[in-house]
Parts: structure tokens; C-alpha cells; sequence
């Protein structure tokens, strides 16, 4: 073997020995980061299969997607329109059993008593038509915040 060739296969090794250094560090770092970022997140991790998180992400953006619509229905005094968008928010549409196994029992308490909330405006709603129905929609809705607000404050999401 030529001196030429020791030296470029040395640089090849050194330069190899750089990247799995480098890729190293940067997995300890982040690793690091992760655990920093879990340290100061004080809520419970829970840890859900991925198509888990998924089916928790898409109930959560359906109860926002009912108080959104509840809201502009309620502003509008549209009845049929409020019902409909109370609809995918209540216990019915509430995550399959399965996945609420791997829930913690407070998580579920919460959920229950958001949905019911939902089951309840919507009784409310087929009650009070008329001047009353704004008002009752919104502090109904103000009250379901609260049971949204105290899961996420609660709880957070990981993946298994």
C-alpha cells in the first residue's frame, strides 16, 4: 500500500470516527433535552400506542370543533345548526373502551364529565329555544372549558 492510500484511508477512518461521534453527542443531547423537557412538564405522562394518540388527538379536536360551531350557532340563534355541532362532543362519540383502559382513572373522569357536559348543553339547548339559548350556550361552554383546561393541565401525551 502506497503512503497516498494510508493517508486517505486515515482521513476516511477520522472522518468516520467524527460522524459517530457527532451522531453520539447529538442522541445524548437529545436525549438530554428530553428529559430536561420532562422535568419541567409536571403534568402526567401517559403513554398511548401511536393509533391511540391519534384516536385521543381526533376526540379532542372534535369537542374544540363543537364549542367553535356551538359558539357561531348559539350567536345566530340556529338551533338546528347548534345541535349539529354538539353532536360529535357528546358521550356517543366518546373514545373506543379499549383505548379508555389505557387511560388513568382520573383522565377518564374528566372525559366523562366533559361529554356529559356536551349531553347536558344539549339537553339544555332542545329546552331554552329563544333569547335565553346565547346566554346558556356560552356559560355552558365556559363551564366545559373548565373540565378541557384541567385534563390538559393534568395530563400529556407520550408515545409507547
Amino acid at each position: 500500500m502506497r503512503l497516498s492510500s494510508r493517508v486517505l484511508i486515515a482521513a476516511r477512518l477520522t472522518v468516520a470516527a467524527l460522524a459517530i461521534t457527532t451522531a453520539c453527542r447529538a442522541g445524548d443531547e437529545e436525549s438530554s433535552r428530553l428529559t430536561l423537557q420532562a422535568s419541567l412538564d409536571p403534568r402526567t405522562p401517559v403513554a398511548l400506542p401511536p393509533e391511540g394518540q391519534q384516536e385521543v388527538l381526533r376526540e379532542m379536536r372534535a369537542m374544540l370543533g363543537a364549542m367553535g360551531g356551538a359558539m357561531a350557532a348559539a350567536a345566530s340563534r340556529d338551533t338546528v345548526a347548534l345541535l349539529a355541532a354538539l353532536a360529535p362532543a357528546g358521550t356517543a362519540a366518546a373514545a373506543d373502551p379499549a383505548l379508555e383502559e389505557l387511560l388513568p382513572p382520573a383522565w377518564r373522569e374528566l372525559a366523562e364529565r366533559t361529554h356529559g357536559g356536551f349531553d347536558s348543553l344539549t339537553a339544555a339547548v332542545r329546552r331554552i329555544r329563544g333569547e335565553g339559548l346565547p346566554d346558556t350556550v356560552l356559560a355552558r361552554l365556559g363551564q366545559l372549558t373548565g373540565t378541557c383546561t384541567a385534563c390538559h393541565d393534568a395530563f400529556r401525551i407520550t408515545l409507547r
